[in-house]
């Protein structure tokens, strides 16, 4: 089981422009260099020093943890499903996942941090947890009210988020990875998005509803 990152220190994150440019340091640092990045570079590209970085964050897993989890904050889901919303949403966040998976900085960093799993195992399945496994128990927390409300059949919720993530992504990432063909347009990763979801709704429609 992964270990909860180290908490940063109470109020070290308010949304203001430091912590801003500290995140986009972040980012941008990671879409460079990958997991290898050090405090010394972020208080460098950030604009402040290594010793206010340790202050407001604690330590550097906590702070890319806590990067990592506001882009999660960022994902477009309800609250709670409807049976007016449910589709809806989901395509929606198909739509924007594919999106974020479109973005050039997305894609470098995934080649980028592939190639350094090896060298930085610890690093790199850090990173992992907090972005694709945050995002697998946001949406499989989401899931699971749509089915206790009877709007899906009762299943493993984490399993169908997982399965539902496959089928919206399904090869696409992986030829934009190998500069293969791919959906290249916002209209493409629209009909595919739509695609996905139908094809979920119907895996996963409550038994009263199959025809």
């Amino acid at each position: 089981m992964q270990a909860s990152p180290p908490s940063a220190p109470a109020g070290a994150a308010p949304d203001d422009a430091r912590h801003q440019r500290v995140r986009d340091a972040v980012r941008a640092l990671v879409a460079e260099f990958g997991v290898n990045v050090s405090m010394d570079a972020i208080a460098a590209r950030a604009g402040c020093s290594k010793q206010t970085l340790y202050a407001r964050y604690g330590s550097k897993q906590a702070l890319m943890h806590l990067v990592a989890s506001d882009g999660m904050a960022a994902i477009r889901l309800p609250p709670a499903p409807t049976a007016g919303s449910l589709r809806k949403a989901l395509v929606a966040f198909a739509e924007d996942h594919l999106a974020h998976l479109a973005e050039p900085r997305t894609l470098g960093t995934a080649r980028l941090v592939t190639a350094q799993a090896a060298e930085f195992p610890e690093e790199v399945a850090a990173m992992y947890q907090d972005y694709v496994g945050a995002l697998l128990d946001r949406l499989g927390g989401w899931l699971q009210q749509a089915m206790r409300r009877g709007l899906l059949r009762h299943d493993d919720p984490h399993c169908a988020a997982e399965l539902l993530l496959g089928m919206i992504v399904g090869l696409d990432f992986d030829r934009q990875r190998h500069l293969a063909p791919h959906r290249d347009t916002p209209e493409a990763r629209s009909q595919w998005a739509a695609f996905a979801i139908d094809s979920f709704l119907r895996a996963f429609a409550p038994p009263a509803s199959r025809t």
